[in-house]
């Protein structure tokens, strides 16, 4: 009787979506369909969207307190403009386990629910806390590996001679290591993220890669590194 209640009663509703990268748009976790989803689960269950809140190319490894998006839709929550957040799962409310336990309690302190599509019974039972839990490990674990095939690539790049972590105004370590994180799935922001740290330049001698500057190394082609994609 109480989850039918939960379920059927009416709530103002925040839908929350983030993506990190292009290759998660992609996949089908666009943040129009993120925010899609939320408004037909809020339809069947007779919930008002009052606001829909995103964080675009913003890493579930940034702290809660750190995203424009999110602290926008906490800032509502905590001034009675809504009831509940919802997301479609819970590696977009973030990617550190203790991070997305906290944001959880958060809520249940504050008198606001916390909902994703895939927990949907929240942390209100035992068995949902539970499945929030190993779905918040799972999604700490997906990141783990994601920088893990990173610094494999850098280090496979320096076992070949090439020296990183050095200024190079030569585009070639720069096309080895980019064609290494892209045939390891990588998007074309983390491709450039990896090539900042790594401090290797552009081919015009910048220390910023945008998406343009990383798809003209893949493919070879000129690019204008001016480009703020």
């Amino acid at each position: 009787m109480h989850e039918q209640t939960y379920w059927t009663e009416e709530k103002r509703v925040i839908s929350y979506a983030r993506v990190s990268t292009g290759a998660q748009a992609a996949s089908g976790l666009s943040i129009e369909a993120q925010h899609r989803a939320v408004a037909d689960a809020a339809a069947s269950r007779g919930w008002q969207v009052v606001s829909c809140i995103s964080d675009e190319a913003v890493s579930g490894a940034v702290p809660v307190d750190e995203r424009p998006g999110l602290n926008a839709a906490l800032g509502q929550l905590e001034r009675d403009e809504a009831d509940m957040l919802v997301a479609t799962r819970v590696d977009r409310l973030a990617r550190n386990t203790l991070e997305t336990l906290l944001l959880f309690d958060r809520a249940d302190r504050a008198g606001w629910e916390l909902l994703t599509l895939d927990a949907p019974e929240g942390v209100k039972t035992h068995d949902g806390r539970m499945l929030v839990e190993i779905l918040a490990v799972i999604a700490a674990h997906e990141a783990g590996a994601a920088r893990a095939r990173t610094v494999a690539a850098l280090q496979t790049a320096r076992r070949s001679g090439r020296r990183l972590g050095r200024p190079n105004r030569q585009p070639e370590e720069a096309r080895i290591l980019a064609a290494q994180l892209h045939a390891d799935g990588c998007s074309l922001r983390e491709i450039a993220a990896a090539l900042e740290v790594a401090g290797i330049l552009t081919a015009t001698g910048k220390f910023t890669w945008h998406h343009s500057s990383v798809a003209a190394l893949l493919t070879n082609t000129p690019s204008q590194d001016s480009h703020t994609g």
